[in-house]
């Protein structure tokens, strides 16, 4: 199974990291207070993402909201592209840094 299920239409990817947010189980999750840490391997990412709305999330919302978080950041293509594990996590990652490094960074790797 994918671990981005395909939509109909294609998302892509928000302009605004600092104003944007997604909507998951009727919280209001703005992108400005996610943080993640990552990994690559095989030239794939394996990602844990933090927000901290996610301690009061059940661990299936915390799922959708860690998925729908990198599907804003990144476009629901290039996350599908490159993100091998979604982790959401309840404490900050080690090492953690926010989503335009992390965009920043998967640009680098697919340019």
């Amino acid at each position: 199974m994918a671990l981005f299920r395909r939509k109909p239409e294609v998302q892509p990817a928000v302009e605004d990291l600092e104003t944007a947010s997604v909507v998951v189980a009727g919280h209001d999750l703005a992108l400005r207070d996610v943080v993640v840490g990552a990994r690559v391997d095989r030239g794939r990412l394996g990602v844990e993402v933090h927000h901290p709305v996610f301690a009061d999330l059940g661990p299936d919302h915390r799922d959708e909201a860690a998925k729908a978080v990198l599907a804003a950041t990144l476009g629901l293509p290039l996350a599908a592209q490159v993100v091998a594990e979604v982790v959401p996590a309840t404490h900050t990652p080690i090492d953690s840094f926010g989503l335009p490094a992390l965009r920043s960074f998967v640009e680098s790797l697919t340019a």
